[in-house]
């Protein structure tokens, strides 16, 4: 006799809650679980440049992108996100996702941009 594992049933069955975003007065709704392929880049990003390493601009616009979606990811642009606070945002997205992968790091990180002075 085989076994058969219902992956579909699984995702119908796991009732997980959106990330909610409230920014510029406007709620913005991120899957409680990112894809695959954004968490390959963010591996990927991180084996390069190292935990502690800057993160160029381009590619944060692209994780941004990735993970909000590139109609609320314009929104936010044309609202007038800052690349510090879009910085800050994609660190606190990560905390969402990963909340036992933050703690005992410090409060204190330097810029993720590759940008100098940020």
């Amino acid at each position: 006799m085989s076994k058969t594992i219902d992956f579909d049933a699984y995702r119908s069955e796991k009732k997980q809650e959106p990330i909610v975003i409230k920014a510029f007065g406007k709620s913005y709704e991120l899957p409680p679980s990112p894809r695959l392929s954004i968490m390959e880049k963010l591996i990927e990003l991180r084996q390069k440049k190292g935990d502690e390493g800057a993160i160029p601009e381009e590619e944060i616009v692209e994780m941004t992108n990735a993970l909000l979606g590139e109609k609320q990811a314009k929104d936010l642009s044309k609202k007038g996100i800052t690349l510090e606070e879009l910085e800050w945002l994609l660190l606190e997205i990560w905390k969402c996702y990963n909340p036992n992968k933050e703690e005992g790091k410090g409060k204190n990180q330097s810029s993720t941009s590759s940008k100098s002075g940020d």
